[in-house]
């Protein structure tokens, strides 16, 4: 858990606080977005967390002690971090670049091998075809996935991940997204996710924090409530005005009940692990106001139009 303490940071060229007075809890094993515009203090927040920017006043707590209990290297190392220009050693092979804080721990060489090969599958890069290339030879992408690899290198309890997504085209961010989304669900890290992007945020965060001009906090909470509830015309503002849309992107087919499959042949199938959104765009792209959903065990049953409109006109999303 991490819990902020009314902390603020005033830079010295400066007179106005880059971050001011923030409080807030980041549960274990959740991801917080810290989203805003720019010079809001996103990354000051962000860098305060392992020290590479030090608080002017308050305090951050680690699992309830203060994240000055330890030296800032101490800390560091046993905190991921994974930034958008992602920050890889040329000179070094994808294997060594992964190694780099198991290394600095004195890890045996068996070990870390077989950490590095461990990691190398979960980001979805095959190890004995990866492992010894250099990030040269490596898409965009690919070596995006080798950052995330090497912050989770150690394995920290907490990453911090500064725009990792920022640096790659827009299909490959998605497909990034997704596969971290996956990871997330094996590996429960709590992630303090820095991005300037609110679609981004929504999808990634279990909670969001957005911040305004001057570092203040202007809402913390789940996705969901932020969309039904933006408590401010800042926060509306920000998030933009078509967040039936965006609550539609928060909610997969699966999740909700669904009507019997009538009339199936006649049907689009829809994939149980769409978004709602999606599955909306791809009822109203095939011209068909029913579609019948479909899951590793056949038909479930089928999702109409009329049902996702009533969904998020009353804002409920019925459950199994």
């Amino acid at each position: 858990m991490i819990e902020f303490r009314e902390v603020s940071k005033v830079y010295p060229d400066s007179d106005a606080p880059a971050v001011r007075e923030l409080s807030f809890t980041i549960p274990d094993g959740e991801i917080c977005v810290l989203v805003g515009p720019s010079g809001c203090g996103k990354t000051t927040t962000m860098r305060m967390v392992n020290r590479l920017i030090e608080p002017s006043s308050g305090e951050i707590l680690i699992d309830g002690e203060p994240n000055t209990a330890m030296s800032g290297t101490e800390l560091r190392r046993s905190i991921g971090y994974a930034i958008q220009q992602i920050g890889l050693f040329p000179h070094r092979t994808i294997a060594e670049n992964i190694a780099t804080v198991p290394a600095l721990l004195n890890w045996s060489r068996d070990r870390i091998r077989s950490r590095v090969d461990e990691l190398l599958e979960l980001v979805g890069l095959e190890p004995d075809r990866y492992r010894d290339r250099y990030p040269a030879e490596l898409s965009g992408g690919q070596q995006q996935r080798v950052g995330v690899a090497r912050a989770m290198a150690a394995d920290p309890p907490i990453m911090l991940m500064d725009e990792p997504f920022g640096a790659v085209d827009p299909i490959t961010r998605e497909r990034l997204q997704d596969e971290f989304l996956n990871i997330q669900q094996n590996i429960r890290k709590t992630v303090v996710f820095v991005t300037h992007d609110i679609d981004e945020a929504i999808k990634l965060g279990d909670r969001i924090a957005i911040l305004e001009q001057g570092g203040t906090l202007a809402r913390y909470d789940t996705p969901e409530n932020i969309l039904s509830e933006p408590g401010s015309e800042f926060v509306a503002s920000f998030i933009g005005g078509d967040r039936v849309l965006k609550r539609l992107s928060l909610t997969r087919v699966g999740e909700v009940e669904l009507e019997p499959p009538n009339g199936e042949k006649d049907l689009p199938r829809i994939d149980e692990r769409m978004t709602l959104r999606d599955a909306l765009s791809e009822l109203l792209g095939r011209g068909a106001g029913k579609g019948v959903v479909t899951g590793d065990g056949g038909v479930r049953g089928a999702i109409s139009i009329d049902a996702i409109r009533e969904m998020f006109r009353t804002g409920e999303t019925p459950r199994d």
